[in-house]
């Protein structure tokens, strides 16, 4: 697959990376649209899938982090596995708060987790305990999660 580089050289990342990486982010951005500007019921059932939607992702996120582990014996150290475990449990905790109807506990829970991973696999990538170009992607990518979550909690707040 080609690469694209978003920087230096030594930076480049896979375009199969950058399709996979940035186009699951635009639900959230079309949530906070939908939450915004769309009228009764949709508000609601954009807050509501976001929260799905989110979860899955992170979940996968998670899934991503272990499976790099796999195939990288170095990187199935405890504190690897732990990371993991911190990117997958508040994607179930935020299913069970929206099960609960807590509905702004659930976006918190999973903004607090999407700035886990953009945290963690961009140090774990410069350790080489993730791939090289997660320190590049996973920042940006994990902050239009985030905004897009916070706009939807920006909106249940109202």
């Amino acid at each position: 697959m080609r690469e694209l580089s978003l920087s230096r050289p030594k930076d480049k990342v896979p375009l199969d990376s950058v399709i996979f990486g940035y186009g699951p982010m635009l639900p959230f951005l079309a949530a906070a649209v939908g939450v915004w500007l769309m009228p009764p019921p949709w508000p609601g059932l954009a807050r509501d899938m976001v929260i799905f939607w989110g979860a899955l992702i992170l979940a996968f996120v998670a899934g991503v982090r272990r499976g790099f582990g796999f195939g990288a014996p170095a990187a199935s150290t405890p504190a690897a596995i732990a990371a993991m475990l911190l990117y997958f449990v508040p994607a179930g905790v935020a299913l069970l708060l929206h099960w609960a109807d807590h509905f702004s506990l659930a976006l918190a829970v999973l903004i607090a987790g999407y700035a886990l991973v953009a945290m963690f696999d961009a140090h774990a990538a410069k350790a080489g305990n993730a791939p090289g170009h997660f320190a590049r992607i996973r920042p940006p990518q994990m902050m239009i999660a985030m905004v897009g979550l916070a706009a939807v909690l920006a909106h249940s707040r109202t």
